[in-house]
């Protein structure tokens, strides 16, 4: 049997996705990496209305990453239920709340379009926790973790077997988010160090 080039990269992403899950959980389970609760348990949901979505669009391999990653991203909530950070802000609490309301209305609309360009809106919101938290605890969070998962959805975006908006506009906000929140963690410390130091 033989892959097509889209599969190809499909497989590569799942292979992809698979490794960074497992570096972060090390690094959960070494103490290193504290999850706020919120943003993972948003980030489980996403992806899986991702999924579907690119799955209705004929996205074929390109959805197969959307798919690992709400796996992988359960997977962690779970975890985050012991490891994670366990401090929750008002601001945390309205993030979350704001996160999950948004998904009422691609429950009741059904359009594909229109819930992927929902689920990268709230992706960005539910990101707030954690840029919250890393404001105080830069040296929580994996980064590498973070630059593999971008990488893997720009391996995702090489898998995709129709080229839409519903297909492609996911993984790209989530590849553009983790590069941000990667620049942000590495500000933060250079000025942790910096005032340390000083």
């Amino acid at each position: 049997m033989t892959l097509s080039q889209q599969e190809i990269f499909g497989v590569i992403s799942i292979l992809i996705s698979l490794g960074a899950t497992s570096a972060y959980i090390y690094s959960m389970l070494r103490g290193q990496t504290r999850p706020h609760l919120f943003t993972w348990i948003i980030w489980t949901i996403l992806p899986t209305i991702g999924f579907f979505a690119q799955r209705h669009d004929d996205a074929g391999a390109g959805s197969w990453a959307s798919g690992i990653t709400a796996a992988s991203c359960g997977f962690v909530t779970l975890l985050a239920l012991r490891y994670g950070e366990k401090h929750f802000t008002l601001s945390d609490k309205v993030a979350f709340v704001a996160s999950l309301s948004a998904i009422i209305p691609w429950v009741l609309t059904k359009d594909p379009l229109g819930s992927v360009i929902l689920i990268s809106i709230i992706d960005l919101v539910a990101f707030y926790p954690t840029f919250r938290k890393s404001w105080l605890k830069p040296h929580e969070e994996n980064l590498v973790t973070y630059g593999i998962a971008g990488v893997m959805m720009l391996f995702s975006l090489l898998a995709m077997e129709a080229i839409t908006v519903t297909t492609m506009l996911y993984p790209a906000t989530f590849a553009l988010g983790n590069v941000g929140f990667i620049a942000y963690c590495l500000w933060r410390r250079r000025l942790q160090r910096s005032t340390a130091i000083s």
